[in-house]
């Protein structure tokens, strides 16, 4: 009795860790791909609404900082505006490449993964090393 249990508790197991080498890549690259392609537009689309607040920031432009009306205030108040834009401009372009790495390495890395197995198990030249 207990035989008959243990043995398909091994079968059991067995076609479960088949089926999920079989499946990962397949899951990798379509529900996973997926996953990460919505959390980078929806990273991004956070990021720019509540992070860098660049819709309320450029509606504010030209309204002068602290209030201040005179022609001194909104020159300073203008020019401190475009400098603060500017950076909040190059974070967002940062936190854009950023997302892209990820996304590109989501793509790569398995690939590679394999690569440098098949590497290391059967001695295939790495193509970017001349020897």
């Amino acid at each position: 009795m207990s035989n008959n249990i243990f043995l398909a508790t091994i079968k059991y197991i067995a076609v479960e860790i088949i089926w999920d080498m079989v499946y990962f890549p397949i899951w990798w690259y379509s529900k996973g791909l997926l996953r990460v392609y919505h959390y980078c537009i929806n990273s991004v689309s956070t990021h720019i609404r509540r992070r860098l607040a660049l819709g309320i920031w450029l509606r504010s432009m030209f309204k002068p900082m602290y209030g201040d009306y005179t022609k001194e205030g909104r020159i300073i108040s203008f020019g401190m505006r475009i400098v603060v834009l500017i950076y909040k401009i190059v974070a967002m372009l940062v936190w854009l490449i950023i997302l892209l790495v990820i996304f590109i390495a989501w793509i790569i890395l398995p690939i590679l993964i394999i690569y440098f197995i098949l590497y290391q198990v059967f001695d295939i030249p790495l193509f970017f090393i001349k020897e």
